[in-house]
């Protein structure tokens, strides 16, 4: 509410339309200690932000116009929780507290709880925001974080001069130091029945509040144990066993005064039937820990990993960095707020070994989750519906897990190999070039090296793309890929789990046409843990069981992907109808039976032995690794009998399904699940070039605020409505979509209606408001990486999309410079507006069965008639996908693609397409069999 009108600002979305326009962000959030909020603007507004900014605190509205607004808009959101298991666990959470305690609430609120009941009872809303407002906005329970180019001082007196007039209140911080489960509600067991097919072990232990122990912070050292993945940890004994496919473990700071322990485990199918066995087993491990006691090795390998992982830290993106800087300001003492969640000072092993004393099933909920329980529970929750029963478990298990006794297979973990020791820089060559070079190029890989010369830091990031054109060419394949990729990270995981712990991540991925792999962190044992993965990439022995149990956990993921939110699935059934090679969770559910160890090894031995590497290298590195990275991928490469390079037509990566002109389509899809529906229009603006993507960008940028404010909050249609720029496979797309309570049809005839008043809106556009948006994504747009990470996430999207314009920013800044208003109402008349010349939609309407019933009840005031009749639009209905692509062509590769053969030759799109046309008529025959196979 505080966003919708000051009394100096007084108009409703006058300070969206400002961060709109100086190209920013703004956003907030409430915690159950604490309320953020945060905005930033790209150019020199500093001073006009933070004046809008402060009259929040001061002086807002609270009109009843707006309340009524943001409260439908709180009701959506509630609904787009409703089937969301994560929320559904929280709520139950709170409500198995102890009666009356302020943490059993309803945590979300609904316009029953915020307006009708309220109405009923003749309590004013906006009466009481300005009543809370008045107590608790007080200036010592306020922290402000400020970041800007000008100097401390400058900035000192500008935010001393701007929010001098928020008020001290006589109000002090409460702490909530009663516990939120007693006796009564511990030694628990309370199963649930959730949405998605899932099932897991959660464990919680109730703790003193840990925040007066920052500076010794003991629960990182126990979650550090009970997250060890290496051989002897809890996670690695569970899998052995089969009773679970991986555990987590973390402590929960609710708010001031309420903490707890949590430990989460995936459970198998098998692991479900054995739930009292795994609670002893961890009992076993926390015997060990005790026996032993706190180890300060241990303790010293971890503190000396944040220490330098602090010392060479990245910098963050600023609008992301003061938001997480005001609760530290709450927390912490002052002086240590940049430091206290990054260094442990002090050790404190007495504070371990107390710690370790409320790890006891006196002290103990259990929760188990699973779908089985259908038809087994005795209560519903009130607000999300979810089905669960509570028991107090037996005292003869409690008296089990008490003298739980020790597990010979449970020990501490090994010294760590992985730690780095030298820090030192690589040199900078003379002339360093200032973008990624091509240093091997053959018909086996291409690898990419660029030596940073900007952050200097004992850092790097590398990732190594494995291609190969037979993933994609049916379903079958892709599963298999997919399940190897499992296979491999749950077996490596025994290492990339101890590197972790050394600030050296690696992740392996599946992706459509293979799987990559990336490493970050410090550089000094980087090439190690890379010679290892690649040595046990090529060597690994598959376990038949441990296939069996991630193909259970694999069919369960894709029967889980119908249950996402809707616009969530909305954007997945868009991106398998207009990309040449996806496949539906129906199809790949098809295509997974007869999947078996040799199945599985026979195909993993011809992708590795017809297939290509594309590698880049970016960081604290330099010709050598460089060479090691070469030398290892060639020599398990060569070594291999039978290894054949691909020819350039085999390279060619999955491309666009090209729309027609004037083509209207429509997809539907019911959601069973949810409450909630979802309209998702996509309208297709051709091949991706730098002018056309600015046109994109520049329309994106002038729409997005009217966008958000036209649908969201004056028609009240939902809480989440987003407009995107979207690139996929070098076609580009300007995206709306809204997820609601009301009828896709209708969300998309609104959606339409707010695109006919666009031409109105850029013809109306001064040349000083163009000018302003356009300055704008230029700064934006030329904003530079504010880390490592940041530069690495950029080159590798140029290398992985297989554009190579490493330059891109300076080309489109200048490019922008040359867009006129003109040129976006060419733009909008072409390719937007309903009557375009060029104009190409695809709407994917995801529906929930109560739908019509639904909006038969919904009021005349809650939105403005329909008087755009969706009927009359020309809609073509999508029946079958496979047939629209067939039905289709695809898009050239653009030229931004320009993708180097085999033999080293460039094949540009402008000239000779004979091959492309080709492999287009081969690969739409692969996936018409495909589609044709039966089981």
């Amino acid at each position: 509410m505080l966003f919708r009108g000051t009394k100096k600002y007084p108009i409703d979305n006058e300070f969206l339309q400002f961060i709109t326009k100086n190209g920013g962000r703004s956003c907030g959030y409430t915690s159950r200690g604490y309320t953020n909020y945060y905005c930033n603007s790209t150019t020199d507004t500093l001073w006009e932000l933070l004046d809008r900014f402060s009259r929040f605190f001061s002086e807002p509205l609270f009109s009843e116009s707006s309340v009524e607004k943001e409260i439908y808009a709180v009701d959506s959101e509630f609904e787009n929780y409703k089937a969301d298991d994560d929320w559904r666990l929280k709520q139950l959470k709170q409500n198995l507290a102890v009666p009356n305690h302020p943490f059993n609430h309803f945590a979300i609120g609904n316009k029953q709880i915020l307006w009708d009941i309220p109405k009923e009872k003749k309590i004013n809303i906006c009466h009481e925001l300005k009543k809370f407002h008045s107590k608790w906005y007080s200036s010592h329970l306020m922290n402000l974080a400020v970041l800007g180019k000008e100097d401390l001082n400058t900035l000192e007196e500008m935010v001393v001069s701007i929010f001098k007039d928020i008020k001290k209140k006589n109000i002090s911080l409460p702490s909530w130091t009663n516990p939120i489960y007693k006796e009564e509600q511990l030694a628990t067991k309370t199963i649930v029945v959730p949405v998605k097919d899932i099932r897991a072990l959660i464990i919680n232990f109730l703790l003193k509040d840990q925040q007066p122990n920052y500076k010794s912070m003991p629960t990182d050292y126990l979650t550090a144990l009970f997250s060890d993945k290496g051989p002897y940890g809890i996670s690695s004994v569970l899998k052995k066993k089969r009773w679970s496919t991986g555990v987590m473990a973390y402590n929960i700071n609710e708010t001031r005064g309420i903490e707890y322990y949590e430990i989460y485990a995936e459970l198998t199918e098998f692991g479900l039937g054995h739930v009292d066995d795994i609670v002893k087993l961890i009992f076993q491990y926390v015997n060990m820990l005790k026996r032993i006691g706190p180890v300060e090795w241990f303790y010293r390998e971890t503190k000396d990993t944040q220490t330098m992982d602090f010392c060479f830290k990245d910098k963050e993106l600023p609008f992301d960095y003061v938001r997480t800087l005001t609760p530290q300001m709450i927390r912490y003492k002052m002086r240590d707020v940049l430091i206290a969640e990054n260094l442990i000072e002090d050790w404190k092993p007495e504070l371990i070994r107390e710690l370790l004393t409320y790890f006891t099933p006196g002290n103990m909920r259990i929760t188990v989750i699973s779908k089985t329980y259908q038809n087994q529970t005795n209560a519903v929750d009130k607000y999300f519906g979810t089905q669960y029963s509570v028991f107090k478990i037996p005292e003869e298990t409690l008296k089990n897990w008490r003298n739980a006794g020790y597990c010979e297979y449970l020990k501490l973990p090994l010294s760590n190999p992985y730690m780095a020791q030298n820090y030192s820089l690589v040199p900078i060559k003379h002339n360093e070039p200032e973008i990624p070079q091509l240093v091997h190029n053959t018909s086996i890989m291409r690898i990419w090296l660029k030596t940073d010369t900007v952050f200097r830091l004992p850092k790097a990031y590398i990732s190594i793309e494995f291609y190969s054109p037979i993933v994609a060419v049916d379903p079958f394949n892709c599963n298999i890929m997919d399940i190897f990729v499992r296979l491999f990270n749950e077996h490596f995981s025994l290492h990339s789990c101890v590197a972790h712990r050394a600030a050296l991540d690696t992740t392996m991925k599946s992706r459509t046409f293979g799987f990559n792999i990336k490493f970050g962190g410090f550089t000094h044992k980087m090439h190690h843990l890379m010679k290892k993965i690649i040595k046990k990439l090529f060597t690994f022995k598959i376990d038949p069981k441990r296939l069996e149990i991630i193909k259970e956990e694999k069919i369960r993921d894709l029967n889980n992907i119908d249950m996402e939110v809707p616009y969530e699935s909305a954007m997945q059934y868009s991106s398998l109808i207009l990309s040449e090679v996806a496949w539906s969770p129906f199809e790949l559910l098809r295509f997974f039976h007869n999947i078996n160890v040799e199945v599985v090894r026979h195909f993993i031995d011809n992708f590795l032995t017809h297939m290509f590497i594309e590698a880049m290298l970016y960081g604290n590195l330099d010709d050598r690794m460089a060479s090691i990275l070469i030398h290892e991928l060639k020599e398990v490469c060569l070594l291999r009998g039978g290894f054949r390079p691909l020819v350039p037509r085999e390279m060619i990566r999955s491309r666009e399904v090209e729309m027609n002109d004037g083509e209207n389509m429509l997809y539907e899809h019911v959601n069973p699940v949810h409450s909630s529906s979802c309209a998702y229009v996509n309208l297709q603006c051709g091949i991706e070039n730098t002018k056309n993507y600015l046109l994109v960008r520049m329309f994106k940028q002038i729409i997005g605020e009217p966008c958000n404010n036209t649908l969201r909050v004056q028609e009240k249609l939902g809480y989440v409505v987003k407009s995107r720029v979207q690139k996929s496979y070098g076609v580009l797309y300007v995206c709306i979509f809204v997820q609601s309570d009301r009828d896709p049809a209708f969300i998309d005839s609104r959606i339409e209606h707010f695109l006919s008043t666009v031409e109105g809106l850029l013809k109306d556009l001064s040349e000083t408001e163009f000018i302003k948006h356009r300055e704008s994504l230029s700064i934006r747009l030329s904003e530079k990486p504010k880390g490592q990470i940041e530069q690495a996430k950029i080159y590798r999207s140029e290398i992985i999309n297989q554009c190579y314009n490493f330059n891109r920013v300076k080309i489109e800044v200048e490019e922008l410079k040359l867009i006129t208003k003109n040129d976006i109402i060419d733009f909008y008349n072409e390719k937007i507006s309903r009557t375009g010349s060029k104009r190409r939609k695809l709407a994917v309407h995801i529906k929930t069965p109560m739908n019509d019933t639904i909006d038969k009840l919904k009021s005349s005031s809650k939105c403005p008639a329909n008087n755009d009749s969706f009927a009359t639009m020309n809609v073509q209905k999508i029946n079958d996908i496979n047939e629209f692509k067939r039905s289709h062509r695809l898009y050239p590769v653009p030229r931004s693609f320009t993708p180097i053969g085999s033999d080293g030759i460039e094949y540009p799109d402008d000239k000779d397409f004979t091959f492309y046309e080709e492999e287009q008529l081969r690969r739409r025959t692969k996936m018409s069999e495909a589609a044709s196979y039966s089981t």
